[in-house]
């Protein structure tokens, strides 16, 4: 019998056995999701000082990685660009204190740097968050921009 005749389910003719690189993905896939999700853990803190990453950058150049990391990258499909992972995950805003406001993807997943490098050049809040950019004002948001020059209206 073949493997993956073996790893399906006995009321459909296989033995029931876990496949072992299914369970493997599953499991660094889970790795970086509670890196991503969780605030606090000494084993984040260890990755982010040795790495430098925060936000959704979670890319390490390969020459730096642990072979732990690099499978966990691999697996989530990030060799050269966004992964199947980094594009299943979804920013829940709250009130702005976790996401950049230009350098993560909170909207539609994709970062207002990339979309607007223009914009982004002039900017003179690179690294604040969304709620240090924007609050509530009598029950409206409304965005406290800073830029180096005077737009044009």
């Amino acid at each position: 019998m073949s493997w993956e005749n073996l790893c399906k389910p006995k009321q459909e003719g296989g033995l029931g056995i876990k496949d072992i690189r299914k369970f493997n993905v599953a499991l660094l896939a889970k790795w970086k999701w509670r890196f991503v999700s969780e605030e606090v853990g000494k084993w984040k803190d260890l990755l982010v000082s040795k790495y430098g990453m925060e936000g959704d950058n979670l890319r390490v150049h390969v020459k730096h990685q642990s072979w732990w990391w690099r499978d966990v990258s691999q697996v989530c499909g990030e060799g050269g660009g966004v992964g199947w992972f980094s594009k299943a995950l979804r920013w829940k805003l709250g009130i702005g204190d976790k996401a950049r406001f230009w350098e993560d993807g909170w909207i539609d997943n994709c970062n207002l740097k990339t979309l607007y490098p223009r914009l982004y050049s002039l900017s003179l809040d690179h690294g604040l968050k969304v709620g240090e950019v924007g609050g509530r004002e009598e029950s409206v948001w409304c965005w406290r921009l800073r830029w180096r020059r005077e737009r044009f209206v």
